[in-house]
């Protein structure tokens, strides 16, 4: 027998404990974050509430950290990697916050970017984040997949494969592109639902015009089986995102206060400290090791130690981190917290990683469930992003801005006459803003604008009311 002696080298990343802590922290929502604060203080008997009290109290009897330890969570967290905080130590009454500005109305892109952090990669999020931030209402993507995959430099196919994975969050057959793929989303057993998709994918327009004897023949089915498509039917919802329409919060999550200093006309965000409980290392904690009957016990503790000061940094960090992003936001969004929707500039998560230094999924990860409170309500900070249109000289246009542009164009037209989507796609690339007439009207219909020809008859009726007056 021969023995070999061999030499393997292995590429290990080795990542900073405090790093993939912090990371963790990201995602969570400012109640989950005030519980896994106090998860930890319960578990770790390195962690205690920081008190103003000048008397420190005594030290527990070794048999209850004993207790404590037993029931201590030995887990850690999903390793990450990433650099770069601030750090402030403002407080601010987050009360007082809910007391001025009220509830916040969860949004439909809220909902599905909470799944979709969890269910895609970073290349994939980015693809996820613009088709849910370009669904209507209803939840159906209306813009072109080729324009979809231009925008981002893909394929249609990557853009169809993201999409078709959304369609089965929930609420189901959210982005959608039609009624009857909605719809044929929602069935659960193919199996056992052949014939209810039959009648989606063929005889929708049929059921709309009453036609059932036409279906029977078609199906080859009886009225008994037809009405029990139907009443299947009517369970499924053509609508899914229209739930979320006037979904309201009854407590928001308020993160950071914004602040204007009428002097200079310039904003501010100010962290919420309040509520959030400040935790410190256990003020006896020498004295439990000290007190450690045995190596294992004490080697325990010195771990419990380490993971403690880790989820110390770790919290500190992750206001530092939602601090300086809002801080960019802000400034970059002034004209819209000033005037509204119609000021706010293109800006993608992309571009703010870019500017700050960080990765895309960073940006993406601190924006998700945070809030800020505003003299004109509390907002996400996911609001202060918008994909654009191109215009002249390299000019890029916000979806809203357009959108705004277009309802003036439709309020100032001629009553007589009324705009087609085609003359106003023509009007908006005169003033040197690139769109088509596809687009035009799904921006109406996102306005909830009737069509020209809707709107002339509109015209009509609202001259002879008022001659009638």
């Amino acid at each position: 027998m021969s023995t070999k002696l061999s030499i393997k080298h292995q590429h290990k990343l080795l990542m900073n404990p405090v790093i993939h802590t912090f990371i963790g922290f990201l995602p969570l929502s400012r109640t989950e974050f005030i519980n896994k604060i106090k998860n930890e203080i319960e578990s770790n008997p390195m962690l205690e509430i920081e008190s103003n009290e000048s008397e420190k109290k005594e030290p527990e009897n070794i048999n209850v950290m004993e207790e404590k330890m037993e029931r201590a969570d030995q887990s850690f967290l999903n390793s990450y990697i990433e650099d770069g905080f601030l750090r402030n130590k403002d407080r601010l009454s987050k009360n007082r916050v809910i007391e001025l500005f009220g509830s916040y109305k969860k949004t439909l892109s809220d909902h599905l970017l909470e799944q979709a952090m969890s269910e895609f990669n970073d290349h994939e999020l980015n693809i996820a984040n613009y088709i849910i931030y370009n669904l209507d209402r209803d939840g159906y993507l209306k813009l072109e997949i080729q324009s979809i995959a231009s925008s981002l430099n893909t394929t249609p196919e990557e853009i169809e494969r993201i999409r078709e994975r959304i369609k089965n969050f929930d609420p189901e057959g959210i982005a959608s592109r039609s009624l009857k793929e909605c719809l044929l989303a929602q069935v659960e057993d193919i199996s056992k639902n052949k014939n209810l998709i039959i009648l989606i994918e063929n005889h929708l327009e049929d059921l709309s015009k009453s036609k059932f004897t036409d279906i029977i023949s078609k199906m080859k089915i009886d009225q008994t089986e037809l009405e029990r498509l139907k009443k299947a039917l009517r369970r499924l919802d053509p609508k899914p995102g229209s739930n979320f329409n006037d979904v309201e919060v009854d407590y928001a999550d308020v993160d950071l206060i914004l602040i204007k200093d009428e002097n200079t006309n310039e904003y501010s965000v100010k962290y919420v400290n309040d509520g959030i409980p400040s935790i410190t290392l256990s003020h006896y904690y020498d004295e439990m090791l000290e007190k450690a009957s045995d190596k294992n016990t004490k080697d325990y503790l010195k771990n419990r130690l380490k993971n403690a000061n880790l989820f110390i940094e770790g919290t500190s960090l992750r206001k530092s981190m939602i601090e300086k992003i809002a801080d960019y936001l802000i400034l970059f969004q002034k004209d819209f917290l000033e005037f509204g929707n119609k000021w706010k500039k293109p800006l993608t998560m992309k571009e703010v990683a870019r500017e700050l230094g960080f990765s895309e999924s960073t940006i993406s990860r601190t924006v998700n469930n945070k809030f800020i409170a505003t003299e004109k309500g509390i907002i996400s900070l996911k609001s202060f992003f918008s994909h654009g249109i191109k215009g002249d000289y390299g000019f890029i246009h916000s979806v809203d801005t357009v959108k705004e542009r277009l309802k003036k164009l439709i309020e100032d037209e001629p009553k007589s006459k009324p705009l087609s989507d085609q003359s106003i796609a023509k009007d908006l690339n005169n003033l040197g803003i690139k769109i088509s007439r596809r687009t035009v009207r799904n921006y109406r219909e996102d306005l909830k604008i009737s069509n020209s020809s809707v709107r002339k008859e509109e015209y009509k009726i609202r001259n002879q009311k008022k001659e009638l007056k």
